[in-house]
């Protein structure tokens, strides 16, 4: 499955969790990733619920298992690497703080 399309599946269902201002960045200039999803959840217990339910549906629905993953406890900026798709989890606070849409557009 193409990155964009995985990306695309992600994001829905990010979205369709309820997580606010869900985007598909390209990461032009990175020789590390393809792309970003950035969303912003309202709480630290969304967050992490959040995370758990897609780490599941990446598992069951595409056999994707992350590499890597960071934030969870704190739940203020969590970040999911699957190869060339990182997921961002952000707070209201981080998100308007580091503004990733900035920097990757």
């Amino acid at each position: 499955m193409e990155t964009l399309d995985l990306a695309r599946y992600f994001a829905d269902f990010i979205n369709r969790y309820g997580a606010e201002n869900v985007q598909i960045l390209q990461a032009q200039n990175s020789k590390m990733f393809d792309y970003l999803i950035v969303c912003t959840a309202p709480s630290k217990e969304f967050a992490q619920n959040l995370l758990v339910d897609l780490l599941s549906y990446a598992k069951n629905e595409f056999n994707q298992i992350n590499s890597g993953l960071e934030g969870y406890k704190k739940a203020e900026w969590i970040i999911v690497d699957y190869g060339k798709l990182l997921v961002h989890i952000l707070s209201p606070q981080n998100r308007e703080k580091f503004c990733l849409e900035k920097l990757w557009n």
